[in-house]
């Protein structure tokens, strides 16, 4: 099969890159991964890789993630989601290809009344939800070429939450489970396969790539017990907790524009559990 191009993707080795690493070869595109070895707030490292290289398509799945960002480390976390996306863009534009900068729900408000799409004005109020919006704007201001990625509560299932529940019900343990933080689920799966789709017809700008729907961390546990052959009831604990309850839902409403028709958050879990040998008999 002949190579559709040279794509370099970076935080190669965590869950999102890694994802991105299998969807993108086995889509026909030569992938160049790094990681700790070339930060990301190198920026004159990253440009002589870039023209070393010479991609045509650079992925920027490296940063400080969201349980790692607190008032105390914001300096780390502005340094690496805002001037390391910066300069990802920067190498991108030495060789002109497109920059796709991974982003979040959360550069909105932890705690909305009604669904967000993309013509909707980012109000961050969490110093990462604040590091990742500078990130967004760097990249915006950088770059013509750009494609801007939100997304919410992405799953997979070798580790974070999905594989937390998964090992205590296998395990015979329970585990609690939020009832009072909602977002539409979605799996690493579908979010890259749009984002190769967003590709491949050459789109740009910002996007939000979510299921339809939305649900609880509760409401999400119990439907990927129940679809694995597990009692909800046995395994979960509901919990709450009013200073850390959340309600971002995102809407795509720019593939909506297109016609383009999403799975349902339901949908999309159980797909990604028959992807992953995981669906119940």
């Amino acid at each position: 099969m002949t190579s559709k191009g040279i794509v370099w993707i970076t935080g190669c080795r965590g869950f999102l890159g890694g994802e991105m690493v299998d969807r993108f070869e086995k889509a026909g595109y030569n992938v160049v991964g790094t990681d700790v070895e070339l930060s990301i707030t190198e920026g004159d490292r990253l440009r002589a890789f870039a023209e070393e290289v010479q991609p045509s398509i650079v992925v920027n799945c490296a940063g400080i993630r969201r349980e790692a960002t607190t008032l105390g480390t914001r300096v780390k976390a502005y340094e690496t989601n805002a001037i390391g996306a910066q300069n990802v863009a920067l190498a991108a534009n030495t060789v002109g290809a497109l920059i796709v900068q991974a982003s979040s729900d959360d550069v909105f408000p932890a705690k909305l009344g009604e669904p967000v799409n993309e013509f909707d004005s980012p109000d961050p109020d969490s110093p990462y939800g604040k590091s990742k919006r500078a990130g967004e704007m760097m990249v915006r201001n950088t770059t013509n070429k750009h494609l801007i990625v939100r997304s919410s509560w992405l799953y997979h299932a070798t580790s974070g939450r999905m594989h937390a529940v998964l090992k205590a019900a296998r395990e015979g343990r329970t585990i609690e489970a939020r009832i009072d933080q909602f977002a539409a689920p979605t799996s690493v799966a579908l979010y890259a396969n749009l984002i190769l789709s967003a590709i491949e017809k050459g789109s740009t700008g910002t996007v939000h790539f979510v299921t339809r729907g939305s649900t609880s961390r509760y409401g999400f546990a119990a439907k990927l017990l129940e679809l694995t052959g597990y009692d909800p009831e046995k395994v979960l604990i509901p919990a709450e907790d009013e200073l850390t309850a959340e309600n971002v839902v995102l809407e795509s409403m720019m593939l909506d524009i297109v016609g383009e028709t999403l799975p349902t958050w339901e949908e999309d879990l159980e797909a990604y559990l028959r992807e992953q040998g995981l669906l119940a008999q």
